[in-house]
């Protein structure tokens, strides 16, 4: 699981910027409607200091990628209401259709 995030900071790097704004949108609009949790430690620890920094945004998107792409992992640190993870995984899925 920490291999694909680590991996997925080269890939934040290389989205672009409209991409890495559309998930940016995504973060907005669960904060907006107070979602709590995360789907990982270091999403979760940026997201309670500052949930409104290119930190946790990034950091979240690895760690969204790493639950996504680590199949069998462990998943202690997943506290992501089911709703919202069925958000992430179609704005992933979306992208990852014409980008990878």
């Amino acid at each position: 699981m920490i291999l694909v995030h680590e991996i997925f900071h080269f890939v934040w790097v290389r989205l672009g910027n409209v991409k890495r704004a559309g998930y940016a949108a995504l973060l907005a609009e669960e904060i907006r409607a107070h979602a709590r949790g995360e789907l990982g430690e270091s999403a979760s620890v940026k997201k309670k200091a500052a949930p409104d920094t290119r930190d946790y945004i990034c950091e979240s998107f690895c760690d969204t990628a790493a639950w996504l792409y680590a199949p069998g992992e462990k998943r202690a640190n997943v506290t992501l209401a089911k709703r919202w993870q069925a958000r992430r995984k179609a704005w992933f899925d979306m992208v990852t259709e014409y980008t990878l």
